[in-house]
C-alpha cells in the first residue's frame, strides 16, 4: 500500500498535467481538487471548467469522488481509474512507474459496490404474524433495551437478518444524498456474540454516512458511532475516533457550523479534532462539548441541554 513516506510530487504534476490548475491543495493530507472533467466540462459543455473544484482527489488514500456528479455518473472510486480514463497513454505510463506494487497498479484495495444484505427485514414494515416469532422478538428486545423507539427505527431504516451471511444481527444501512446505500452496519443482538459487528468491505474513506439525513443549513454533530447518530439529530458519525479527509474536506466546502460529541474517554481526540477543524472557513463555527468520562451519546439519549457548548483556547 502506499505509505506516507513516498514522494507525491510526481503524482500531483500528473494530475496538473491532465486536469489544470488546481482549485485547492492541502499537501499535508494529500487532498486536492480540480474541476470535475464529467460535470464540469462534458455535461456543462465549458471549455475551461466551472471553477468549483468538485472533484476532489486524495491521493495519500489513492481515491476521488465528484461532490456533484459523483452518484449520477460514477465520478468515484480508485485513483487509477481516474489516471487510466482522462491520462494520456504517456502519463499512465509515467503513473505506473512511479507508484507501482507487485502488481504493477497502486496498492488500494478494490471493493464491490455495498447492496443491503438479502435477508435483510425492515422492522418497520414486518408483517403482525412475524412479530410473534422470536427472531422477531430478540431484534426488538434488542432495541428497546438500547433506548430506540419506533421513530428511530422508521427514520434510520433499521432492519435485521435472522438468517443468511449476517444472520442475527442488527442492520442499520446508511444512505448518500440519492438515497442509495453506500455502508451498513450488523450489530448482533445475541447475549454473547462471537463477533459484536459484522460490517461490509467499502471505501470508508468516501463515505458520509446518512448524508440524505443531513441539514447543512443548521449545526452538524460530529460523532464517533451509528448508535450515538440515532439519538442526535444532523450528526454525522465518523465510524470512529478520527474524520476521513472527504468528510473534513465537505465540511470545509459547506462552511457549517460544527458541533464534536465524542465519548468521554475521547477527549483528547475530540481536542485534536477541534484544532484540526477551527481554522481557515470554518474559523470560529466549530464548537466542542465534553461528556463524563464514562458516558457516551446513546447513554444520554441524545440529551445535551445539561452540557455546554464551548471553544478551546
Amino acid at each position: 500500500m502506499v505509505t506516507n513516506e513516498i514522494d507525491y510530487g510526481p503524482i500531483v504534476d500528473i494530475l496538473e498535467d491532465i486536469f489544470g490548475e488546481y482549485k485547492f491543495h492541502n499537501d499535508y493530507s494529500g487532498q486536492i481538487s480540480f474541476d470535475c472533467p464529467v460535470c464540469s466540462y462534458d455535461l456543462k459543455g465549458l471549455d475551461h471548467g466551472d471553477g468549483k473544484g468538485n472533484l476532489e482527489i486524495n491521493y495519500m488514500l489513492s481515491v476521488y469522488k465528484c461532490w456533484s456528479c459523483s452518484e449520477s455518473h460514477g465520478t468515484y472510486g480508485h485513483i487509477k481509474w481516474l489516471i487510466k480514463k482522462y491520462g494520456s497513454p504517456k502519463q499512465i505510463k509515467h503513473f505506473d512507474l512511479m507508484y507501482p506494487d507487485e502488481n504493477g497498479e497502486i496498492g488500494k484495495k478494490e471493493y464491490k459496490p455495498v447492496v443491503l444484505p438479502k435477508e435483510f427485514i425492515l422492522l418497520s414494515n414486518v408483517s403482525d404474524g412475524f412479530k410473534l416469532t422470536h427472531h422477531y422478538k430478540r431484534a426488538r428486545n434488542y432495541l428497546k433495551v438500547r433506548n430506540i423507539t419506533d421513530d428511530m427505527i422508521k427514520k434510520h431504516n433499521i432492519g435485521f437478518c435472522y438468517e443468511g451471511e449476517y444472520s442475527d444481527r442488527i442492520i442499520i444501512p446508511s444512505f448518500d444524498s440519492n438515497r442509495r446505500v453506500n455502508y451498513f452496519i450488523g450489530r448482533s443482538y445475541l447475549t454473547k456474540p462471537l463477533m459484536k459487528y459484522k460490517n461490509p468491505e467499502a471505501e470508508k474513506e468516501i463515505i458520509i454516512w446518512n448524508e440524505q439525513l443531513i441539514n447543512w443549513d443548521l449545526p452538524v454533530f460530529l460523532v464517533e458511532g451509528v448508535f450515538d447518530s440515532i439519538f442526535l439529530p444532523n450528526s454525522i458519525p465518523m465510524l470512529g475516533k478520527k474524520i476521513s479527509d472527504l468528510l473534513y474536506m465537505l465540511l470545509y466546502k459547506k462552511e457549517c457550523n460544527i458541533v464534536i460529541v465524542l465519548d468521554g474517554d475521547a477527549w483528547s481526540d475530540a481536542e485534536k479534532l477541534y484544532h484540526k477543524l477551527n481554522c481557515g472557513k470554518l474559523f470560529g463555527k466549530v464548537k466542542i462539548i465534553k461528556l463524563p468520562l464514562d458516558k457516551d451519546i446513546a447513554d444520554l439519549e441524545g440529551k445535551l441541554d445539561d452540557y455546554k457548548q464551548i471553544e478551546l483556547n
